[in-house]
């Protein structure tokens, strides 16, 4: 018991010390200005190609560490950045990863020239946290604030088969933006909607030596798929992050990220 209250108080300092560098929900793509970077406004005209094309090209430079001829199963990001009409070749493992990602990849200019764009989300500054996921598998009580997708993925993908996985929730910021918004995908749409645990390096994966080192393997994604938002209009979206350590701030960073999506 002792030593359990004195991780609790190491874990409580280090968080504290650390408040916007821990657990971040980045966004991509990003903004090129400062100091919308991390809040990007998506500004897209679907039937404008020089409104979308620099959307695209930031994901691809985005992308680009994830490329890969033998991608993980399930694969962690689109293997590839290249159209499926561009003259580059493909292994079939990497096509197979392609279809899984569907509308979230570079065969479909990542849903920009549709005007359905996707936003891919990946977790930061792991190296301190041990998280504690929600499940089915333990007692402790559901908020009642949970969105309902995150609920009922709990009841279907068994933690036996699939395991832990930290939730990922994106909705409109603010009433009029909950109504605008429209139906959202999580991609891949046959996973969890989250990141599963045991492939994120946080503290209980890695050696106390290097925690300070940067990541040799970028950190699994998962894509959010906008498909049909209202047009016209700015739409302010939130996505955060569903374990029982980590508690919403509107103020604070840590686990939640922010952006706009206006659509002509």
């Amino acid at each position: 018991m002792a030593k359990l209250r004195a991780r609790g108080i190491i874990g409580l300092l280090i968080g504290l010390l650390l408040p916007q560098r821990y657990v971040e929900l980045e966004v991509w793509p990003r903004s090129e200005e400062y100091p919308n970077w991390n809040q990007p406004l998506i500004h897209i005209r679907s039937n404008d190609p020089g409104s979308w094309l620099h959307w695209y090209r930031r994901l691809n430079d985005f992308l680009k560490e994830y490329e890969t001829t033998v991608p993980e199963d399930p694969p962690r990001a689109p293997c590839s950045v290249y159209n499926r009409l561009d003259p580059h070749s493909r292994s079939d493992p990497c096509d197979i990863a392609m279809r899984i990602w569907g509308p979230c990849s570079a065969d479909n200019f990542y849903g920009y020239v549709e005007g359905k764009p996707c936003v891919f989300l990946r977790l930061a500054y792991l190296h301190y946290w041990v998280p504690h996921p929600y499940n089915m598998s333990t007692s402790l009580p559901i908020p009642a604030d949970m969105p309902n997708h995150i609920k009922q993925a709990m009841r279907f993908y068994d933690t036996r088969q699939y395991g832990d996985y930290i939730w990922v929730a994106c909705e409109g910021e603010f009433a009029a933006d909950k109504e605008n918004i429209g139906p959202i995908q999580y991609i891949p749409a046959d996973l969890p909607p989250g990141f599963k645990t045991s492939r994120l390096h946080t503290a209980d994966h890695i050696p106390y030596a290097t925690r300070n080192l940067p990541d040799h393997v970028p950190g699994p994604l998962i894509a959010v798929y906008f498909e049909n938002p209202r047009r016209g209009l700015v739409i302010n979206v939130e996505c955060r992050i569903w374990t029982r350590d980590i508690y919403y701030d509107r103020n604070s960073n840590v686990g939640r990220a922010r952006f706009e999506l206006y659509i002509d």
